[in-house]
């Protein structure tokens, strides 16, 4: 075991104006911060390179919706000015329905440079505009008759445009399910919903429009492949740089032919758009988790995971006529969407107390410049000190942690600890989801352990992910890779004297929860929980959707059925929660989607049965991810005073609800419990 990386985290301290009215951040405060850019990026540079583009995302509570604004700023640097108002949020929609999480959207330049084509969201109406850089009125392209989903310039006047169905038609066929009943299809989902997914891969359309007359004709199916993005590359599936000035290409592929481009055996190469001779980098380095690469004239610059677990950002170059490789730049930070501006590289980055802004970073050097930071009031708030844990699982995979110190933290006192999972990359919000607010905890007075989940690093290079899911869930050493990397975690903090072992909380969401009532049910580690999504459960198999089904059954998965050539019966004999129920000590909080509780209802059934502390809460219209403000704050407050009440025995009343503390009072007295 190592403990690392604390040196350079735990002497973080940003500049404050008044440090006598520090103090830590509220989840609240958390919640409102400005966010810039999309899930995979979101930077636009200008055909010239001279400006960049980024939607930046404020969270309004209160009004219980977000608002995105249109910003175009000089790619040296400046202030970024305000060009459009791009609406709500755009909800990432599947055949099965929304799952929460926000559709990746960048603003798109005209080829010339004067323009910027962007979707807006509005009164549930998703639309193309286009505004210009001189300040002019920003123009609608496309209203109708059903929603943009992609769209793409042809040339300075030309768009091709996917659209969904019509608008009308959608409610007409949802009226008249209402009226006369449906058959459900593959895609109807009972667990989720009652009522039919709408059936809006049917009627999408694709056409290509005119921007000076607004008028319409099919796209053909050459510009139906721009709207899909094809890379130019020799290898499909790849990240490309390409260098039209030099007649060069390059991508990430697979070393060796026949592997998966998802494993982390790849490699990097180069070669001329005519046909010329292929170049592949020698160095160690041009392998492992490479996630992207730029062009700087005969140098490539690329993007790579590493360190233990694959914590920590790198960035090399490759001198592709030498077959060189340096280093510039290693930290613990995320970079995200990351552009070629004259001599450096601009990108969104975050780093574990720093929200996300906009850098540039010196490709020789490998220093940083800020060039934005759209939350300049973040520097008044009291910046907790954070150490960073290294473990190995039982099996030899590398994960790592970050610790947050409590505020006002004392050395030689032991603290209570909450666990938050499953990813600790880039700024430390809430874990994955966003439910539980790492640094407003911290500011509570807890050790927060913020993990990263180990992964089968070795293992994923020589099988499939299907062949790797099924072996390492038959065989349950999904869960105890799990178990034992968390377990070895915690007792280096006891080993330290940071924690006290009878007051440790866990949360978790998706696959963190999965993680939660697996060990609620399999160690005495925890003395309290909060889980954010629902516990497996057999009828997840019969009240998921068929398309669901068979994708699962084309991997190799099973149902519960008990026939004797089943191995999978097992399996879900083990992870059902409710079979298991009576080994739950630990009073458990279930903060869940409207669309997700139905599962949870045998597991709490059961929980009341044995006189078990547990509540539940549901979210009405919510989804896998909690996508409405007021929602989310809501199961943030809910889960902080759930931990609050068990592990530190502080009781908050509920202004929004009257009577909750009364409620777990009577939970803890009827059940003895701590």
């Amino acid at each position: 075991m190592r403990l690392t990386r604390a040196a350079a985290l735990a002497g973080i301290t940003l500049l404050m104006s008044n440090q006598a009215a520090a103090r830590p951040p509220s989840a609240e405060d958390m919640l409102t911060l400005v966010e810039l850019g999309d899930y995979r990026g979101g930077l636009s540079p200008s055909p010239d390179g001279q400006n960049i583009a980024v939607f930046a995302r404020e969270t309004r509570v209160r009004e219980n919706d977000y608002r995105y604004r249109l910003l175009v700023m000089p790619s040296s640097g400046g202030t970024p000015r305000t060009i459009a108002d791009a609406g709500d949020i755009i909800l990432r929609n599947t055949p099965y329905g929304p799952t929460g999480a926000a559709m990746d959207r960048a603003p798109a330049w005209s080829p010339d440079g004067r323009y910027l084509a962007y979707m807006t969201a509005r009164e549930g109406r998703v639309a193309l505009w286009r505004v210009a850089l001189n300040g002019s009125p920003a123009e609608l392209l496309v209203d109708g008759p059903g929603d943009v989903l992609r769209f793409q310039w042809l040339d300075d006047n030309n768009f091709v445009v996917e659209i969904d169905a019509p608008r009308p038609s959608l409610s007409a066929a949802a009226l008249h399910a209402e009226r006369v009943g449906f058959h459900p299809d593959e895609f109807f989902t009972p667990y989720a919903s009652l009522r039919p997914v709408a059936a809006t891969h049917i009627g999408r359309t694709q056409f290509v429009i005119d921007v000076p007359t607004l008028t319409r004709r099919p796209a053909n199916s050459a510009e139906n492949e721009l709207l899909n993005g094809r890379p130019r590359a020799p290898a499909p599936n790849t990240a490309i740089a390409e260098d039209r000035a030099e007649g060069s290409v390059t991508w990430i592929a697979p070393r060796t032919p026949g592997d998966r481009a998802s494993t982390p055996a790849l490699g990097l190469y180069r070669a001329q758009l005519d046909g010329g001779s292929v170049i592949m980098c020698a160095d160690h380095a041009c392998s492992g988790r490479m996630l992207g690469a730029w062009v700087f004239g005969e140098r490539i610059v690329f993007r790579r995971m590493e360190g233990h677990g694959a914590g920590l950002t790198a960035l090399y170059a490759w001198d592709w006529r030498a077959n060189t490789v340096h280093r510039i730049r290693r930290e613990d930070e995320e970079l995200f969407g990351c552009v070629r501006a004259a001599d450096r590289l601009i990108c969104l980055q975050e780093s574990p107390l720093q929200p996300r802004r906009i850098i540039s970073i010196d490709v020789d050097t490998g220093d940083l410049v800020e060039l934005y930071d759209p939350n300049p009031d973040w520097r008044a708030f009291d910046q907790p000190r954070i150490d960073t844990i290294e473990v190995n699982d039982a099996y030899g995979n590398a994960s790592f942690a970050h610790l947050v110190f409590p505020a006002g933290y004392r050395p030689g006192r032991r603290y209570p600890v909450v666990v938050v999972q499953y990813r600790s990359r880039g700024f430390l919000r809430g874990g994955v989801g966003g439910e539980y607010p790492i640094l407003p905890l911290a500011g509570r007075g807890y050790f927060v352990l913020s993990v990263d989940r180990p992964e089968w690093r070795g293992a994923e290079a020589a099988l499939s992910q299907a062949e790797l899911d099924q072996r390492t869930a038959l065989d349950n050493s999904e869960n105890l890779m799990k178990q034992s990397a968390l377990e070895a975690m915690l007792a280096e903090l006891d080993r330290r004297g940071l924690s006290d072992p009878r007051r440790i909380g866990i949360t978790g969401f998706s696959d963190g929860a999965e993680t939660l009532y697996w060990a609620i049910t399999n160690s005495d580690l925890f003395a309290v929980a909060v889980a954010s999504t629902q516990p497996t459960d057999m009828t997840a198999w019969t009240l998921g959707s068929r398309a669901f089904r068979q994708s699962l059954l084309s991997e190799g998965m099973r149902g519960p059925s008990a026939e004797d050539d089943n191995p999978w019966a097992a399996w879900w004999a083990r992870n059902t929660t409710v079979l298991h129920a009576e080994r739950i000590r630990a009073p458990l909080l279930m903060n869940l989607a409207e669309s997700e509780v139905i599962m949870a209802f045998p597991l709490a059934t059961r929980l009341e049965e044995l006189n078990r502390p547990f509540d539940l809460y549901v979210y009405p219209g919510a989804y896998h991810v909690k996508w409405r403000p007021a929602q989310l704050l809501a199961a943030q407050r809910r889960a902080m005073d759930w931990l609050d009440f068990w592990l530190r025995g502080v009781e908050r009343e509920d202004p929004d609800e009257p009577g909750r503390l009364e409620r777990w009072r009577a939970l803890r007295d009827r059940t003895g419990s701590r």
